[in-house]
């Protein structure tokens, strides 16, 4: 039984080593002339003798057992002794030998980026480190860069010694495989990575400040120009942080890590930006929740980056690339939706839009893949990309200079006509001044009219009155009928001239009178109306049931009632007159209505009951009548931005309805 056991873990172990591509046999790897020669690049991805938590120095591995022979995979993909998988953080010692033909051309190593940083030897010599290489996260100064090792042509074994340590990365270790090629082709391959690198970060950089410098001195008016200012600058940062690291080992205090989030912080800057732009020129064909929604994920990612520890955040980068993805699907959505539209998007920026699409899905593809020399094509289409866009920019810079210089000229002649009416303007407030001082002219006439009037013609009214009063006393007795109903006839006229000439000044005294507003409740002013113009209660009243606080002008409100109530009851031909008030109020007037239960008023002399002097056939007899009393109420109502209207049908009772303004300014 114990030998069956043992037997199938031998065979459980010997499987599980198989899938993590381990396996314990360390052999020389022999590269044929002929495989030299039918095949320009070999890549070295396996036969990789692993030695975990060891960092192991060229003469230093008698003794040294290693953990298996592995492929270029992150090491998290292996299996210690005890079957488990490996943690990202660690470091661990790497170990190859290659043989060579001896008549071969001059070869030469390509260092991909190591996750981590690293040290080098072959055959014994150090060749560089690349950031620090610790068993500490403290004592680790993280460093990523590719570089190219010329291979000593009198040579034929080589042994190359690589230690690794990562303590940021969720993936940790030699990730991609070195790649074993001819000096010339490897050299010339790193030459353009670096020249198309240079290239990139001096031209994104130029194009970025140039914009920036251009939106904030001269043009804030486009918001394009500044999504694409960022993006550019963006983009520069992370290139020369992703290309270039070493370049920081000049400044030991710069923490690996912090530079690595920077990288991050970079990258999502840049495509939000970028979505920011896009979504900015495909603005009639994008949702307007499509801006909250990406710059919010933005800024999750970005305190996600900021607050997580290594190696937590940098496992942001599946879901980022997801979310990249999903982006360029919609903005393709959107870009095929302008094209059917027919819109006015010009063909180069179609073609920027779909070429840049392509080009940023392609770099997501060759990350994944991590496929340092195909990226490098992918940055030569970006540069393409954002050159195009910058074409875009001064089309646009060059309309909206066309437009503003349109404007000027539109101003200008605007100005011209402004001036010009401003003359006008001045002629016509000179006449408006003279036609004032005719008015006040007038006014002051109309007063003197109203003085005359009020003592000059009122006075031989008096005496007349009284004269006729001493003739009748005369006559008393010996008068008969027809003289005595002239008399009658003759007083009553006296009377009623002095009754239109106090209507008349009632009138013009209304326009004149300052009225000082106060608050009170409306039902207590009614009671006071009432008493004064239904003294016997001979008439049914009905008040609001709502005893709102009123702010008006008392007096004048006092006023209105009177005429509008004393009228409902002097005018009822029912046997017992019943008048109703109401009162409502709305956040800018008080609408208030008296009803009564009279004889009504025709339709067509609605309009005519509130000119001055007029009066109903009804109503022509009746000595205290003038015809001033509604023209008063609707000079006052008017006087207070309210306005009165007239419900009313021949014997069905009689509403009229005004409105009076909170707040008028009085």
């Amino acid at each position: 039984m114990k030998s069956l056991i043992t037997l199938l873990l031998s065979i459980f172990s010997w499987y599980a080593f198989a899938n993590t591509n381990i396996t314990n046999d360390v052999t020389l790897r022999k590269i044929s002339e002929q495989e030299l020669s039918t095949q320009k690049k070999i890549t070295l991805d396996s036969g990789w003798s692993f030695y975990w938590n060891e960092l192991i120095s060229p003469g230093e591995f008698e003794g040294k057992t290693p953990l298996g022979t592995v492929k270029t995979n992150s090491w998290t993909k292996f299996l210690d002794s005890s079957q488990s998988a490996l943690p990202s953080l660690g470091f661990a010692t790497y170990r190859l030998k290659i043989a060579l033909p001896k008549d071969r051309k001059n070869l030469s190593l390509y260092i991909p980026r190591i996750i981590g940083s690293y040290k080098i030897w072959v055959n014994g010599v150090f060749i560089q480190e690349i950031g620090h290489v610790g068993t500490t996260k403290e004592t680790t100064q993280h460093r990523k860069f590719t570089d190219v090792i010329d291979l000593e042509s009198q040579e034929n074994t080589f042994d190359i010694v690589i230690q690794v340590a990562n303590f940021y990365h969720r993936n940790g270790g030699i990730t991609s495989p070195l790649i074993l090629g001819p000096t010339e082709t490897l050299s010339y391959n790193k030459s353009i990575e670096v020249m198309i690198d240079m290239f990139n970060i001096g031209s994104f950089s130029f194009i970025g400040f140039l914009f920036l410098i251009f939106y904030v001195l001269y043009w804030n008016k486009d918001k394009a120009i500044l999504y694409f200012a960022v993006l550019c600058i963006a983009i520069s940062y992370r290139t020369f942080i992703y290309s270039y690291v070493p370049l920081f080992n000049a400044l030991e205090n710069i923490n690996g890590i912090l530079l690595i989030k920077t990288e991050y912080i970079a990258t999502y800057i840049a495509v939000l930006f970028a979505c920011l732009y896009f979504a900015l020129i495909l603005k009639d064909f994008i949702y307007k929740w499509y801006n909250k929604v990406i710059i919010s994920a933005t800024v999750v990612l970005l305190l996600l980056v900021i607050l997580l520890p290594s190696p937590h955040f940098t496992k942001l980068t599946s879901p980022f690339l997801v979310y990249v993805l999903l982006n360029i699907i919609y903005l393709l959505f959107a870009t095929m939706k302008s094209v059917f539209a027919k819109s006015s998007i010009t063909k180069l920026l179609l073609v920027s839009l779909i070429f840049g699409m392509i080009t940023l899905a392609t770099h997501v593809l060759f990350f994944i893949t991590e496929n340092d020399m195909g990226l490098i094509y992918v940055k030569t289409g970006y540069l393409v990309v954002f050159l195009l866009i910058s074409l875009i920019l001064l089309q646009r810079f060059s309309s909206s200079f066309q437009k503003l210089e349109f404007a000027k000229k539109i101003a200008l002649k605007q100005k011209k006509e402004i001036s010009q009416k401003s003359r006008e303007i001045s002629k016509v407030n000179s006449k408006l001044q003279e036609n004032l001082k005719l008015l006040k002219e007038h006014i002051t006439e109309l007063d003197d009219f109203n003085h005359i009037v009020s003592h000059d013609l009122k006075s031989p009214l008096v005496s007349v009155y009284t004269l006729v009063s001493f003739i009748e006393e005369d006559l008393k007795g010996n008068i008969d009928a027809n003289v005595k109903g002239h008399v009658n006839m003759l007083k009553d006229v006296v009377s009623k001239m002095e009754a239109s000439i106090n209507g008349l000044l009632a009138y013009a005294k209304v326009a004149k009178t300052a009225k000082k507003k106060e608050v009170f409740y409306i039902n207590d002013l009614l009671l006071k109306v009432l008493d004064f113009v239904d003294q016997q209660k001979t008439s049914t009243h009905i008040l609001p049931g709502n005893n709102i606080e009123v702010f008006a002008s008392k007096i004048e409100l006092e006023h209105v009632f009177q005429n509008l109530i004393s009228n409902a009851i002097k005018y009822n031909n029912k046997e017992k007159a019943i008048v109703e008030i109401t009162v409502t109020e709305t956040p800018k007037n008080y609408v208030f209505s008296v009803s009564d239960n009279g004889p009504g008023i025709p339709e067509q002399y609605h309009d005519k009951i509130f000119k001055i002097f007029s009066q109903l056939e009804t109503n022509q007899n009746d000595v205290g009548s003038t015809g001033v009393g509604l023209a008063i109420v609707k000079k006052i109502v008017s006087k207070n931005n309210g306005e009165i209207t007239v419900t009313s049908d021949e014997n069905k009772g009689l509403t009229i309805e005004f409105t009076w303004a909170i707040n008028n300014g009085n």
